[in-house]
């Protein structure tokens, strides 16, 4: 970038959060290991936050403490907000100072939503964002393979019972 572009940049998102006016820099990235990092994080605490009421009934009191402890340590930086009037109401503005920021908070609001998209496959245990309410599989072959594997295990238990 050059020095004009940045001034340019500087003037016109005077005021806005430092996330914005870095994205807007063609050389702006993060590092690859970085992002695995981050979004291995996500994918633990989505794990661990399903795995806790999927589970409860099964696993011991030492269990559920060891699950919400690692919940606990998902985050903490928290962005800052306003309230800016608009025509027709009022509404919340997030400032974001970071993409991490932007992305765990979103995060936490898919995961906490009970009308979230966002699904573990019962077949293969795969995080995935459901096309449609109910949808259980990510994919029509893990469908399946589930229903391939649910049929066998019913003969078997029919076999066994006769």
């Amino acid at each position: 970038m050059t020095d004009r572009e940045g001034i340019a940049i500087t003037m016109v998102m005077g005021n806005a959060p430092q996330a914005v006016a870095m994205e807007l820099q063609k050389d702006y990235a993060e590092r690859y290991d970085w992002i695995v990092k981050e979004f291995t994080d996500l994918s633990f605490t989505f794990m661990t936050s399903f795995l806790y009421y999927t589970d409860y009934d099964k696993i011991d009191e030492q269990t559920r403490s060891l699950y919400c402890q690692g919940i606990s340590a998902f985050g903490g930086i928290s962005s800052t907000y306003r309230i800016a009037l608009e025509k027709d109401a009022p509404i919340i503005v997030w400032d974001f100072h970071s993409l991490l920021v932007m992305v765990q908070m979103y995060f936490s609001f898919m995961l906490t939503d009970k009308d979230s998209d966002m699904r573990l496959c019962k077949y293969c245990k795969k995080a995935f964002i459901a096309s449609r309410r109910g949808n259980e599989f990510c994919s029509l072959k893990c469908k399946n393979q589930f229903n391939v594997y649910k049929s066998r295990e019913k003969k078997k238990g029919n076999k066994r019972n006769d």
